[in-house]
C-alpha cells in the first residue's frame, strides 16, 4: 500500500492558504447563521403562529361541538409537540445535548448514530471510560469526530470505521480509522480538503496536532490534544 502520512499541528501556514481558510470558515459560519435564522422563521415561527390562531379560535367558542373542540385541542397539542421538537433541534445544533452525558458516552452515541444512519459498521473503544474534558475541549472533539465521519460518508466508500479514545501521557488521542479507498491524490501536497482544513483549525486552536495516515486503501485520522480534565478551569 502506498502510504502517506501528513502531520498538521499549530505550525504556520502560508498567507494564501490562511486567507483561503479564514474566508471559507467565515462562509461556513454565515451559512450556519442563515440556516438557523431560516429554521426559526420557517418552523418555530410558523408553529407559534398556528398555535396563536388555534387558541384564539378556541377562546371565541367557534367550536361549540364538544367532539370538534376536542379534535382542535388535539391539533394544538400536536403543534406544541412539533414546536418543542424544533426548539430541541436548534439547541442541539448550537451545542449537542448528548455532551451532558460525558465525553465517552457522547462519542459512543455518535458512533452508534452514525452506524444506524449510514449502514456502516462503526465501533467505538476506549481504555478508560472515565475520561472527561472541560466543555470547550469536549465540544471540539465531538465536532471533529462529526466532521470526520461526514467526510467518510462523502468520500471513503468504507463499510467499517473504528474510533479509539485513549490518554497518552499528558495528551488525549482520538483516532478514526476506515477501510475505504484512501486518499492517494493528496500525495506530495498539503491536504486542501475544506473539511480537513476545518478539522485542522479546530485542533490547532486547542494547541493540538492532527495526523493523517492514508494510501490506496483505508485512512486513519489521529487527533492529539492536551488533556484537560473537566474540573480544571480554563480560559
Amino acid at each position: 500500500m502506498n502510504c502517506l502520512t501528513e502531520k498538521t499541528g499549530v505550525s504556520p501556514v502560508d498567507g494564501d492558504e490562511l486567507r483561503e481558510l479564514i474566508s471559507h470558515q467565515e462562509k461556513i459560519r454565515e451559512n450556519e447563521r442563515k440556516r438557523i435564522a431560516r429554521e426559526i422563521h420557517d418552523e418555530l415561527g410558523q408553529h407559534l403562529l398556528a398555535l396563536r390562531i388555534e387558541v384564539s379560535l378556541l377562546k371565541q367558542d367557534v367550536f361549540n361541538d364538544a367532539g370538534e373542540r376536542a379534535k382542535r385541542i388535539d391539533e394544538i397539542l400536536a403543534h406544541i409537540d412539533l414546536t418543542v421538537k424544533s426548539v430541541r433541534t436548534l439547541i442541539n445544533d448550537l451545542r449537542p445535548a448528548v455532551l451532558d452525558l460525558g465525553l465517552v458516552a457522547s462519542l459512543e452515541w455518535q458512533a452508534r448514530d452514525f452506524s444506524r444512519a449510514n449502514g456502516v459498521t462503526c465501533i467505538f473503544h476506549t481504555d478508560d471510560d472515565k475520561l472527561e474534558l472541560d466543555d470547550r475541549h469536549a465540544t471540539v472533539l465531538f465536532r471533529v469526530l462529526q466532521e470526520a465521519l461526514t467526510n467518510i460518508v462523502k468520500h471513503a466508500r468504507a463499510d467499517r470505521v473504528e474510533i479509539g479514545l485513549r490518554r497518552v501521557g499528558d495528551n488525549l488521542e482520538l483516532t478514526v480509522a476506515d477501510n475505504g479507498v484512501g486518499m492517494p491524490k493528496v500525495r506530495n501536497r498539503k491536504v486542501k480538503s475544506y473539511g480537513l482544513a476545518g478539522i485542522r483549525e479546530r485542533i490547532g486552536m486547542l494547541g493540538g496536532e492532527f495526523r493523517i495516515r492514508t494510501g490506496d486503501t483505508g485512512t486513519t485520522l489521529v487527533f492529539v490534544i492536551p488533556y484537560r480534565d473537566k474540573n480544571v478551569r480554563t480560559t
